[in-house]
This record gives C-alpha cells, structure tokens and sequence, in this order.
C-alpha cells in the first residue's frame, strides 16, 4: 500500500522527481568515484610496500609517490652508497616512456628481485644484461602483434623481443621492460637512474642508514620501508580528506534537493494530507509516508550514481593504461546506498513535521 502511494506521488510530477534523482546520482557518482580510486591508490601502494621490506628508497629529493617516477640519480651515486658500511647490496633502476611505446623500465635481470617486479613470462625467457634485447608486457604484444624472436623499433633503433609477460595489471602491462644500461641508451639518460633500492646488512639499523644517505648526498632523499609507509598513509590520507569533503558539499546540495521536493510536494497535497487525517491517519504513518518519499528519491539517486560512477572509473582506468586501478566494490556499494538513505532521511524530516502538523480541519476549511 504504501509502496504504491509512493510510486503514484513520484510519478505526478516526472520532470521534478527525474531531476532530483539526477541531482543525488551525479553525488553519489562523485563520492563512489573517488572513494574507489583512494582504495585503489591504498592497494597499489600496500602491495608496492610489501616488496620493501627492510629496503631503503634512494630518489632525488622532493620527489612523492605520484612525480618519482621524474627522479634522476647520478649512477655514480649508487656505487658511492654500496661503498657505505653497513650495506649489502644496491640496485637502480629506471622509469621512461617512448612515442608509441608507452611505460619503459631499465632494470638489471640480476636485480627484478629487488624491486619486486612481477617477471612470470607468457613466453620467451628475460632479456641479457646490456644488450638489445627487450620483454614486451602483455597488452602491449597483444596490441602490436609482436611476439618472441620479433624485431622492434624504438626510438628509430631495432631491438630483438626475447620474452613476453603475463598480465601484471600494472603499467608495465602496456611497455617494454629492458636491462638498465639499454633503457638509459633509449632514453637519452646514459648514467642515470630513477630511484636507487638499498638492502641494509641489518635491517634494523635502516633508519640510521637511510639517515646518512641523506646526509652525505646533496638533493638526495632516503626512507626506509617504515618512512614511505607514514608518506603513503599521509597520502592516502589526504585522498580521503578531499573525498570527505567533496562527499559531504554534495550531501549538502543532495538533501536541500530532495527537501525543497518534499516541502513543494507537501504544499500540493495539503487537502489530501488532512482528508487522510480526517479519516484517522495518524501523526506517525503521515511522518512515515513523507519521509518514505524522500528515502525513494535517494535511494533511486543512488542506483544511477553508482552506475555514473562505474562508467566513470572505466574511462578513466582506460586513460590511465592502469587495468584494475580502481574498483567500485560490494562495501562501496553498500556505503552508497546507506548514503543516499541518509540523504533521504536529511531531506524528508522537516517536510514530513510540516505535513504531520496539519490540521484537518484548518487545511479542509480553506483549500
């Protein structure tokens, strides 16, 4: 019954319902939007983190986890910190990118393990340290065609294609990985390198090593596994901040939406709330039924925003080459609705007093 009363009251006035809805989907879609990319960014870094464990990242200072990849090192430099007591090993690597290529990374065979780089081959075998030779990621040999024992021409020279990768879901899915020394050829960045990976003799004094890197190198900053974990949780941090605030500006404008619906509805049916109250309707169902109405509004809001918000994050995964950045989840979803719910109830209390208050005999007296 009561559903059917909703459904009629929703339909009088189609434009202003359909508008309303629209109005609560675009923040719903905003919110979801950005809440699935902050877990994604979470999840990439979690993972990235659980590679580094005991490590120390070596970059040039000022560098973050969104603009490292703009890092330049000496090469020289990583051979002075291999030098340092307490250091057991060193590697470097570096990050690019080509026209019609797309992601470049330079790293020795001998060093994948300390980047924690997902080598697992499709087919072929991993490229020779300082030779032409290339691994293709999985999307960018099945876009180009090309295969193992396939010549391939980058930056107008021709390199043998030794190995092709499983999907990672990584940027490296859609670029070439090859040795370091051949990646700074292509690149135009002979002896240098992107970030520098430190495995300390003692995991322990990591802090302290990381500590006197920085201090013996100019424009140079280190962390240990624990630093990068405070700047990525700051990060994300911030991430979730912005999607707060943006989440609450647009519960804000939803709910004044869906209220100013209710209060316009209220003022149309002001003669059929007090024949409903004349025939004992109570104040309760009256209170019910208006605020039924508005969580109706929020929750249809909320199945179109999270349809917005799914198109959104393809698109925009597309853009970034990234598969699987970002996932509007079951919880996310879950959330969205127990949102759009609560902007429901926000819009519907206040109309629903003013309707509650009506007098039968006043409202039928004069309308």
């Amino acid at each position: 019954m009561m559903l059917d009363l909703t459904i009629k009251e929703l339909s009088r006035h189609r434009l202003r319902t359909i508008l309303t809805i629209l109005g609560v989907a675009i923040g719903i879609a905003l919110v979801t939007g950005l809440s699935a990319f902050a877990e994604g960014i979470e999840g990439i870094i979690n993972n990235e983190m659980s590679y580094l464990s005991g490590l120390i990242t070596v970059s040039q200072e000022g560098s973050s986890w969104m603009s490292f990849q703009y890092s330049e090192l000496d090469e020289s430099i990583g051979e002075e910190i291999s030098d340092l007591p307490g250091v057991e090993r060193v590697a470097g690597i570096v990050f690019g990118s080509a026209s019609g290529v797309g992601a470049i990374v330079g790293v020795n065979p001998t060093d994948v393990d300390m980047f924690g780089l997902d080598v697992e081959y499709k087919e072929g075998r991993a490229m020779e340290e300082d030779t032409d030779e290339v691994v293709l990621g999985s999307d960018y040999a099945d876009e180009t065609g090309y295969r193992t024992g396939d010549e391939i021409e980058i930056q107008g020279k021709k390199y043998e294609v030794v190995g092709v990768l499983k999907k990672t879901g990584t940027e490296e899915d859609g670029g070439v990985i090859t040795s370091l020394k051949t990646a700074q050829d292509m690149l135009g960045k002979e002896d240098k390198v992107t970030v520098f990976v430190v495995k300390p003799v003692d995991v322990r004094n990591a802090d302290e090593l990381a500590d006197e890197i920085e201090s013996r190198f100019d424009d140079v900053q280190a962390g240990s596994d624990e630093d990068l974990r405070k700047r990525a949780e700051n990060f994300v941090g911030q991430i979730s901040v912005i999607t707060f605030g943006m989440g609450s500006i647009a519960a804000i404008i939803a709910a004044l939406g869906i209220m100013n619906v209710m209060f316009m509805s209220i003022r149309e049916r002001r003669r059929e709330i007090g024949t409903m109250k004349a025939l004992g309707a109570t104040t309760h169902q009256i209170l019910v039924e208006i605020v039924v109405e508005a969580v109706a509004l929020g929750i249809a809001g909320a199945v179109f925003g999270i349809l917005f918000s799914y198109m959104a994050v393809s698109v925009v995964n597309g853009m970034l080459g990234e598969a699987g950045i970002a996932t509007v989840t079951p919880v996310l979803i879950i959330k969205a609705f127990i949102f759009a719910i609560f902007l429901g109830v926000l819009g519907g209390v206040l109309p629903a007093r003013e309707a509650a208050s009506l007098q039968p005999a006043v409202v039928l007296r004069y309308e």
